[in-house]
C-alpha cells in the first residue's frame, strides 16, 4: 500500500510539473514554442482578425498568442493578460520581465501575451531604413519626415485601422476564442490606456485590473512630457539640495544645467562618446537638444537618474559628456529593439496631437525642455492618417471592478496626479504611490507581492501599500574619493 501511494504521489508531482500540452485552446490550436529569454516552454498561436472590424471585410491580419501555462495543473480558469506599453511594444517580447513579476501567480493562472496589431508578431508597423541612425539622432529622439514618409509608404496596412479601440477589441476576441470568460488584465504606461478601453468596451470580461504608470484618456502626448518631465527633474535637483553628500559635492546644480544650456545653444560641442556595452567611440555633436534628451531619459530609471549631478558637473567642469550620454545608448537600444514605430505613429497622431492647442504650444516653448520632440509629431502627424474615435472617448473611464492603480513619484510619464484622476471614477479601486521610484513600479520591493494578494483575492482596497514607501531612492553617484 505505502509503494502504491508513493507512486501514486510521483505521479501527481509530474503532472503538475507537465510541459504544455499543444493542441487546442478554446477554438486557437496552439503549439509549443520557445521564447527569448524564458527557460520552459510556452505555447503559441494565431487568431485570425479583420483589419477593418466595422467593415468586416477586405484584409485579415494574425494576432499572435504567447501563453505561459499555469504551473500546476487544475488551478485558476481567470489568466494574467499583460498590456504592452509604448505606443508600440509587443507583449510576447516582454515574456522574461512578466515572468520575473509574475512568478508566483503563474504557479496557478496562465500569463497570457498577446501581441496588439501593429506590434510584435501581429502584422507589425515598423518603419524600416537604409540609413544608420547617427548618434545625434538617437539622442535628440528626432524622427526625420523622409523616415515618416518612407515608413508610411512601406507598410502593408492601413494605419488608420490601428488605433486602441481596434486593438483592445481584437484582444477581447482572441481571449473569447482561447476560451477565457474572464480575466485579469496587468497594464504598464500606454498599457494602462489599454486596460482603461477595455475596461469600457469589454466590461464583462475583466476580473481585476492592474494599471501600472496611468496614461489616462485625456492625456495628450508628447505634450505631456513637457510639464511632467521639469517636475521631476526639479525634484531631483531638489532632492540633490536636500542631501548633505550631493549639496556638498555639486553646490550650484541648477546654475551648471543652465550655464550649460545657454553655452550649447550658442556653440554646439563635439564630443567622443564611448558605448558602454561594446566600448567604440564615435563622435557627436553636443546641441542644446542633444544636452535635453540626456537629461530626460535618466529620469525613467532612478538608478540612472541618481548619475545625473555626477555627470551634468562633469560635463560642465570638464566637457566630458560621457557619464551624460553613454547611459542613454543602453536605454535606446533596449526601447528600439522592440517597438513599432509605425504603431507609435498611428495611436499618438490619432489620439493626442490633435487635441493640443496653439496656446498649449506657447507654454510648451517656455518650459525647461522646450518643444522640439512634441514639433516632431506635429510634423509627422500632418501626413500619418487618423482614426475614427468613437463618441465620448476622451471621457473618464467608469467602472466599478477592482483595480489596483500604482505611481512612482518621481515618474517624469506618468506621476501620481494622473493616477489620482483616473482612480476618482473608479470607486472600487486603489491608488498606491511608491514615492522614490519612477516609471514602472510592479517590479520593485513588494510590488509584486502586492499584486499577487490583489489578483489572488480582487480586493484593492483592504491592500496594505505602506510598504511602497519604504523603498528607497538610490543615493547620488559621488566623484571618486569624495567624503559620503
Amino acid at each position: 500500500m505505502s509503494r502504491r501511494l508513493l507512486l501514486a504521489a510521483a505521479l501527481a508531482v509530474l503532472a503538475a510539473c507537465a510541459p504544455p500540452s499543444p493542441g487546442s485552446h478554446g477554438t486557437v490550436k496552439l503549439a509549443e514554442c520557445r521564447l527569448p529569454g524564458v527557460e520552459r516552454a510556452a505555447l503559441c498561436g494565431t487568431q485570425e482578425v479583420w483589419e477593418d472590424r466595422e467593415a468586416r471585410r477586405g484584409r485579415r491580419i494574425g494576432i499572435k498568442i504567447a501563453i505561459l501555462p499555469a504551473r500546476r495543473r487544475g488551478t485558476e480558469p481567470d489568466p494574467v493578460v499583460v498590456l504592452a506599453g509604448g505606443p508600440g511594444q509587443g507583449a510576447i517580447a516582454l515574456a522574461p520581465q512578466v515572468l520575473t513579476l509574475f512568478s508566483k501567480v503563474n504557479d496557478t493562472r496562465d500569463i497570457v501575451l498577446i501581441d496588439q496589431r501593429g506590434t510584435g508578431g501581429s502584422n507589425a508597423l515598423d518603419c524600416e531604413t537604409d540609413e544608420k541612425t547617427s548618434y545625434r539622432g538617437v539622442f535628440e529622439d528626432s524622427m526625420p519626415l523622409k523616415l515618416v514618409k518612407d515608413c508610411l509608404a512601406g507598410l502593408d496596412a492601413d494605419p488608420a485601422l490601428y488605433a486602441t479601440p481596434n486593438a483592445v477589441d481584437d484582444i477581447d476576441e482572441t481571449l473569447g476564442a482561447l476560451g477565457y470568460a474572464r480575466v485579469n488584465l496587468w497594464g504598464g504606461s500606454y498599457g494602462t490606456r489599454m486596460g482603461l478601453v477595455f475596461l469600457r468596451r469589454h466590461p464583462d470580461r475583466v476580473r481585476t485590473a492592474t494599471l501600472d504608470g496611468v496614461a489616462p484618456m485625456d492625456m495628450k502626448l508628447p505634450l505631456s512630457f513637457v510639464a511632467d518631465g521639469e517636475a521631476a527633474f526639479d525634484s531631483l535637483l531638489t532632492d540633490c539640495e536636500s542631501e548633505p553628500a550631493c549639496q556638498r559635492n555639486y553646490p550650484g546644480l541648477r546654475r551648471e544645467v543652465s550655464g550649460l544650456r545657454a553655452q550649447l545653444a550658442r556653440h554646439p560641442a563635439r564630443a567622443a562618446i564611448v558605448d558602454p556595452v561594446t566600448g567604440e567611440a564615435q563622435a557627436i555633436e553636443v546641441t542644446e537638444n542633444v544636452l535635453l534628451s540626456g537629461l530626460f531619459r535618466p529620469l525613467y530609471v532612478p538608478e540612472l537618474a541618481s548619475l545625473l549631478p555626477y555627470a551634468i558637473a562633469r560635463a560642465a567642469g570638464e566637457g566630458d559628456f560621457n557619464p551624460l550620454l553613454a547611459q542613454n545608448l543602453e536605454i535606446s537600444d533596449d526601447v528600439g529593439e522592440n517597438l513599432s514605430i509605425g504603431l507609435h505613429l498611428a495611436v499618438i497622431c490619432s489620439e493626442d496631437v490633435p487635441r493640443i492647442t496653439p496656446a498649449e504650444l506657447a507654454g510648451a516653448s517656455r518650459a525647461f525642455f522646450g518643444r522640439a520632440l512634441v514639433d516632431d509629431f506635429l510634423r509627422a502627424c500632418e501626413i500619418w492618417p487618423r482614426a475614427k474615435l468613437p463618441a465620448g472617448y476622451y471621457e473618464p473611464v467608469r467602472s466599478d471592478k477592482p483595480v489596483l492603480i500604482l505611481s512612482g513619484g518621481i515618474d517624469p510619464a506618468t506621476p501620481p496626479h494622473y493616477g489620482a484622476a483616473v482612480a476618482a471614477t473608479l470607486p472600487n479601486s486603489r491608488h498606491a504611490v511608491a514615492p522614490h521610484l519612477s516609471h514602472g513600479v510592479s517590479g520593485h520591493g513588494c510590488a509584486p507581492r502586492l499584486i499577487e494578494k490583489f489578483i489572488r483575492t480582487a480586493d484593492a482596497k483592504s491592500l496594505d501599500v505602506s510598504c511602497l514607501r519604504r523603498i528607497p531612492r538610490p543615493l547620488f553617484v559621488l566623484p571618486v574619493g569624495a567624503a559620503p
